[in-house]
């Protein structure tokens, strides 16, 4: 309910009528996209919503309608997984294999095709309810895959919050690098997050780099209700070299939340994505399908499914046995999480925040007083 000053009052027992909740450009309020309704899943979003609520009485309950940055706060340890985001990066990329064919692939459009698959399969691996640490700066993580891909990840930034990345080919025949800087920022009962920053990849066999951006995201059912995730927004691939390009869009079927009123739903597809392949101005192939199942391409092998989120192998890293002294899995606070003392990681968290914050402070008086001398 609304107080006088007309902020919404902060209680366990709120519901979802108090507060506006948010709808997205396709006017579909939590009725598509991810749900998490597996049993882990709600577990763990119980215990997350406590931690949240106690949250929110701390902070004020004029966050619900003027928002909160997600990087700038202390969170309570209930709602991490014990992994730095660095680890977490990785998901990602669990259909590498994809990857590995696109720099075998016969041509730039086919090699395309493979990389479409690769990034768009990969938001399907992210779905989990348990947040990532976020990296402390110059925090390390290395990785090797069973096809001897190596992964090399570093916090380069704090605010804002910048990861880096680089995945070498031991053939030497690909490197896949970039920069992740995460925003996430919440209100009502709904984040509205992406990972901004340039993604690319660059072939050995033509000298070619293929780059893209990954889409933003709307997590719902933060505090009450069913717990979605949903990604919008256009993918647009561009090779430099050969001038091969590709834009995805990932709701081809939304409309607009007023529109929605009056047209039917009838025989629409929730998540629905469509793709359009190109050279220059010649339409060489169209993609179809849903980040969440599979997708197909048009005119390549028509009823072939280039990736399947049923049937497609999955592949993960693992953490090399001797890393940098700077390696995530260094961190007391992980490490307490890990082993399930949460008071510990609690504490180590916030001893680790402070001292990076402190950190900040010094950079910035030392950057002030070269710029005035």
């Amino acid at each position: 309910m609304a107080s006088k000053s007309g902020e919404a009052k902060i209680t366990p027992d709120l519901k979802a009528e108090d507060v506006a909740e948010d709808f997205d450009e396709g006017g579909s309020a939590a009725t598509d996209g991810y749900v998490f309704n597996a049993p882990s899943d709600t577990q763990d979003i119980r215990m997350q919503r406590q931690a949240i609520w106690g949250l929110l009485r701390s902070l004020g309950s004029h966050i619900l309608r003027e928002g909160v940055n997600l990087t700038r706060i202390t969170l309570p340890i209930r709602v991490f997984e014990p992994r730095s985001f660095l680890q977490r990066l990785t998901d990602n990329w669990a259909y590498v294999h994809l990857l590995e064919q696109a720099a075998d692939a016969a041509d730039p459009a086919e090699r395309m095709r493979y990389l479409v698959a690769f990034v768009i399969g990969g938001l399907r691996r992210q779905t989990s309810t348990l947040k990532p640490f976020n990296p402390i700066l110059g925090e390390t993580y290395q990785g090797q895959y069973s096809s001897g891909l190596r992964v090399f990840a570093e916090q380069i930034s704090h605010h804002p919050p910048v990861s880096s990345w680089q995945v070498e080919d031991a053939a030497g025949k690909f490197v896949f690098h970039g920069n992740g800087n995460w925003k996430a920022s919440a209100r009502g009962n709904s984040i509205r997050g992406q990972q901004a920053g340039k993604n690319s990849v660059h072939f050995s066999k033509d000298n070619s780099t293929v780059t893209w951006e990954l889409p933003q995201l709307l997590l719902r059912g933060i505090l009450w209700g069913e717990r979605t995730l949903k990604y919008s927004g256009c993918i647009t691939f561009e090779d430099d070299k050969t001038n091969v390009r590709c834009t995805v869009d990932l709701d081809a079927s939304a409309v607009g939340w007023v529109a929605s009123l009056w047209k039917s739903k009838k025989g629409r597809k929730h998540d629905e994505l469509q793709g359009i392949l190109r050279r220059g101005d010649e339409v060489l192939d169209t993609l179809h399908g849903s980040w969440l199942t599979s997708l197909e391409w048009k005119r390549w092998g028509a009823g072939r499914k280039v990736w399947d989120a049923a049937k497609s192998d999955v592949s993960s890293q693992q953490p090399v046995k001797e890393p940098l002294p700077s390696d995530a899995r260094y961190r007391d606070d992980l490490k307490a999480l890990l082993e399930g003392n949460v008071d510990a990681a609690q504490e180590n968290k916030s001893r680790l925040e402070q001292l990076q914050r402190a950190d900040q402070a010094l950079r910035v008086v030392g950057r002030k007083a070269g710029e005035c001398c």
